[in-house]
Formats: C-alpha cells, sequence, structure tokens
C-alpha cells in the first residue's frame, strides 16, 4: 500500500494514519505510484492534545495509541472518512505551522474542514482562522444562500453550525426547512441528527 509521509512536525511524537481512498471507492488513477492510499502526518503529541479534547482523552487513556509502537510513535488510525487535504491544513494549524495556510479556500474544503474539526473537537484552535474563510463568503450568507435543498446548502448549515456563524446557521437551517420535503438530506455530510 503506497504511504505519503507528511512532516507537520519533524521532530513529532505520534504518526496519524490517514487512508486516502474510501473503502469500496475505487481510486481515479488506481495503483498508479504517484497515488499514495495511506498518508502518514508525523505530529507533536503536545499539540495535539493541547488542541483536541478528544486527542487529550485517547492519549491519556487505556486505547492502543497511548502507547508507542515499535518504530517509536503513538500511532492514531483514522478511517477513510475525511478529506488529506483539509486534513492536513487543520493539523498545520494546530501546530502553528499557518504560513502555508491559504487566506481563501473553497466550500468544499471549508466543509471538510469543519467536519475534521467537529471530529477532533479543536474548535478553539481554528477559530481565527475558520472566520476569515467564512468572511469571504460574505456574499453568499443571507440573501444570497441557494434556493433549494442541495448540498451546498448541507455545507453552509454543517460550517455555520460547527463554527457557531449563528446568522447563517439561523438562515440555511429555516431555508433547508423551506425547500425540503420532510427529512432533510444531508448529503453525506456529518450534520447532526440533532440540529435537523
Amino acid at each position: 500500500m503506497p504511504t505519503t509521509q507528511i512532516q507537520i512536525d519533524p521532530e513529532g511524537d505520534v504518526l496519524i494514519i490517514l487512508p486516502v481512498d474510501k473503502p469500496g471507492v475505487k481510486p481515479k488513477l488506481s495503483n498508479s505510484p504517484g497515488s499514495p492510499t495511506v498518508k502518514h502526518f508525523l505530529c507533536s503529541k503536545k499539540h495535539l492534545t493541547l488542541a483536541s479534547p478528544r486527542a487529550a482523552k485517547i492519549f491519556s487513556s487505556s486505547f492502543k495509541e497511548a502507547s508507542k509502537q515499535d518504530d517509536g510513535f503513538h500511532h492514531w488510525i483514522f478511517e477513510a472518512i475525511f478529506d488529506a487535504e483539509a486534513f492536513e491544513l487543520v493539523l498545520r494549524i494546530i501546530h502553528g505551522k499557518t504560513r502555508e495556510i491559504p487566506q481563501v479556500i473553497e466550500l468544499d474544503v471549508l466543509a471538510a474542514i469543519a467536519s475534521i474539526t467537529d471530529d477532533l473537537q479543536c474548535h478553539d484552535a481554528l477559530y481565527y482562522f475558520s472566520h476569515r474563510w467564512m468572511s469571504s463568503f460574505h456574499g453568499v450568507f443571507g440573501s444570497r444562500l441557494p434556493e433549494a435543498m442541495n448540498k451546498t446548502l448541507a455545507q453552509f448549515i454543517l460550517i455555520s453550525f460547527v463554527f457557531e456563524h449563528v446568522r447563517l446557521f439561523q438562515d440555511s437551517t429555516k431555508t433547508a426547512i423551506r425547500f425540503s420535503d420532510g427529512v432533510i438530506p444531508t448529503f453525506e455530510l456529518p450534520i447532526r441528527a440533532d440540529i435537523l
């Protein structure tokens, strides 16, 4: 299985292992040498536990992630449900490696970052960048929201909930209710059932 190692912290003690291909989905360029199927992010346990209550619980527990493996690193293995580019951005922010963080990002990437942020519970660490990125969508908020229940509207619901943008959350959920027939679809986004 081809792997790529990305050094978030060259002196790190945690390998975050993220499969790139989703199970059951055939890669676009199957087995091409330039397409890794797993990414290893070398990270600092200290940074992770300070930024993420979830990481703090995992590394202070009896889970296997709390013990170093034979290679001398803690291994934290994730399912293939997260976007690797977004995951790398979140890890760079957590580690204070912000020079390479883009000032403006696409809505799909912001939704992926929101999913990771919610999973890792690292909302505080992402606060500044999330609000900066959301401000680049300022013209979309309010009257410029989609006038149909579609993936874009679901992304705005997820983003506004995770990053606590009250006005956008209220506007996007009202719009979703108005344009949905009963159950509001999530378009495979990790939107919590209790907010719909």
